[in-house]
């Protein structure tokens, strides 16, 4: 199924994402404003947003447990390398049909970059989250 499908866009809409923080989880909605826990941290790491992102079942394909563990261990590699602030959290399917990913928020420098980064996962979409605005679903194939 192509990223642009209708069906596929519903359901990486209506998906559940959640963020851990210090003083406990945050949900994020694509759409919504970013919340102020989220947006106090970003603006605390000085950037201007932040990339909701996995690295669990490029492309959309469902992959074995041990190979999104792997993923997910170079996501996290990556992004500590690179001295990125980042947060756990996880997303998932709101119907159940899919499920959960272990996820990162990471504090970046631009929406380009977080692209380049889901790119770099091979993943479907992200969530860009400007440090002003709402949270946003950006279509990387």
């Amino acid at each position: 199924m192509s990223a642009g499908t209708d069906a596929l866009r519903v359901a990486y809409e209506t998906a559940w994402y959640r963020v851990e923080l210090t003083d406990g989880e945050e949900p994020l909605r694509v759409g919504e404003p970013v919340p102020p826990r989220v947006a106090a941290w970003i603006a605390s790491g000085r950037k201007p947003g932040a990339a909701f992102v996995t690295a669990c079942n490029p492309h959309g394909r469902l992959a074995a447990e041990a190979e999104n563990a792997d993923a997910i261990g170079r996501l996290r590699a990556l992004v500590a390398a690179r001295g990125w602030p980042a947060l756990p959290g996880a997303g998932g399917s709101a119907r159940g049909d899919w499920p959960a990913e272990p996820s990162l928020l990471v504090a970046l420098d631009s929406r380009t970059q977080a692209e380049r980064l889901g790119r770099a996962f091979r993943q479907n979409a992200i969530l860009w989250l400007p440090l002003a605005g709402t949270v946003e679903l950006v279509w990387l194939r």
